[in-house]
């Protein structure tokens, strides 16, 4: 499973994986990263830790990879 964070940054926000310090995707706002992750992790078996703005945790959310068609 891949892991991944979405922290506030210096320039705004920012998607992580786990263990990185480089993001994936920023944006400005957090719905705005939500918006352009969504389809980063797209069909991966993940979990995203959302963090607020203070650094405390907000919520834990799990996506499904797609089950081929047989």
């Amino acid at each position: 499973m891949n892991s991944y964070r979405i922290v506030k940054t210096k320039i705004g926000w920012g998607l992580f994986r786990a263990g990185s310090s480089k993001p994936l995707a920023e944006a400005d706002t957090k719905e705005g990263l939500v918006k352009t992750a969504t389809p980063l992790i797209a069909g991966k078996v993940a979990s995203v830790k959302v963090y607020n703005e203070n650094g405390t945790f907000q919520d834990l959310t799990f996506s499904k990879a797609k089950k081929s068609p047989r």
